[in-house]
């Protein structure tokens, strides 16, 4: 009797463990969708919810939007701080710029 038991064991814990495996597969297809993971953010559902970057709105625009959403941007703060510290830096080179005089013709 013991060694039908030492068999059924093993056997039973192999069938739970690939059972298992193919459960977790399954759960991982079905949340990935149809479309495949690539792809999500081209479904319907993704342009309803209004995550979708137009043609027309730039990498900053999109992250300026969608900033405070988890999961959308990562690390959004940092990203519009940023985004702020660049514009800024680039009127001063522009105001540094208009107040330089042209260079001098080389001779």
């Amino acid at each position: 009797m013991s060694a039908g038991w030492a068999l059924l064991i093993p056997v039973a814990a192999l069938v739970v463990f690939v059972v298992g495996a193919i459960g977790v597969l399954k759960l991982q297809k079905i949340a990935r969708g149809p479309d495949g993971p690539g792809q999500a953010a081209a479904s319907p559902a993704a342009a309803a919810t209004g995550l979708q970057q137009s043609s027309q709105e730039s990498r900053e625009e999109f992250v300026r939007r969608h900033w405070q959403r988890p999961g959308v941007v990562a690390n959004g703060v940092t990203l519009v701080d940023l985004y702020d510290r660049i514009r800024a830096l680039e009127e001063r080179v522009a105001r540094a710029e208009q107040r330089s005089e042209p260079p001098a013709p080389p001779d």
